[in-house]
């Protein structure tokens, strides 16, 4: 049996080509293999991520110079809004200390009058009750461990 030597030729070329494209396959992996390694790309996003940070606050710092004002009231509407419930505790008891009409000492000075002229009445009776009655202390709760 002979072998045409174009046939031969044809194989050779295959073989050829083939190893050629192994070849470049192989280095496209390891190429791909480093480029994808997790601490370089960690590394990459990590640089992305400082970079753009630096841009931020440097335009931060730009406009904050432009505008003080907007930055200040920036800044109390965030604090405002972090501190709500007691500045609003704040300003509840404040409105409700002006607007009150009711006077402590003048309502104690009444029941001790009420206490000395009508000691059997119910406002007599409850401070009398008041100050007698010894006050309970509060149990402390022992944890379990």
């Amino acid at each position: 049996m002979k072998t045409d030597p174009r046939v031969i030729a044809a194989q050779n070329n295959v073989e050829a080509k083939r190893a050629q494209l192994m070849h470049s396959t192989k280095l496209a992996i390891g190429e791909a293999k480093r480029r994808l390694a997790p601490d370089l790309v960690a590394d990459q996003v990590w640089e992305a991520t400082k970079n753009k940070a630096e841009r931020i606050a440097q335009e931060a710092t730009v406009a904050a110079r432009n505008r003080p004002w907007l930055v200040g009231g920036a800044i109390a509407a965030a604090t405002l809004f972090m501190a709500r419930k007691p500045v609003s505790r704040l300003a509840s008891n404040a409105y409700q200390r002006v607007t009150s009409d009711h006077d402590e000492k003048a309502a104690r000075l009444a029941d001790e009058k009420l206490e000395m002229s009508a000691p059997e009445s119910p406002v007599a009776v409850a401070r009398m009750a008041k100050r007698v009655t010894p006050k309970q202390e509060k149990r402390k709760v022992e944890k379990v461990k």
